[in-house]
């Protein structure tokens, strides 16, 4: 059972890596700010799933500051927009133990709430 289980690990190590590889190569072919959060949305949960939470925070964190450099939303809506994925980059570096990345982001996510509340 043991094998088994190895075996079933390796091929979702193989099979995930290989999903970011894809991923990463549509995220530098799209042109436009949506396709590419949600390639970093993709990506990010693609590592999440493989437990690599810094390499998810990352993605979760690109993905949340290209919503907020997004010029056609009012800013109120891009940091509404911006607050799930800067909150599960948050929760991925907790979990990475990245303590710097995870203050500074924290404190990203209670400026933003401001904003939102103050909109």
């Amino acid at each position: 059972m043991r094998d088994f289980a190895e075996g079933f690990g390796l091929e979702k190590m193989r099979s995930g890596n290989a999903a970011v590889y894809m991923l990463k190569d549509q995220f530098e072919r799209f042109s436009s700010s949506p396709q590419k959060v949600e390639a970093c949305e993709s990506i990010a949960a693609c590592f999440y799933q493989l437990e690599q939470y810094d390499d998810a925070a990352g993605w979760y964190e690109t993905a949340g500051r290209l919503i907020l450099s997004e010029p056609s939303l009012t800013p109120a809506v891009k940091a509404l927009d911006a607050l799930d994925d800067l909150e599960k980059a948050r929760d991925c570096y907790r979990r990475g133990d990245d303590e710097e990345k995870f203050t500074e982001c924290s404190s990203l996510i209670r400026e933003l709430k401001r904003a939102c509340a103050s909109a």
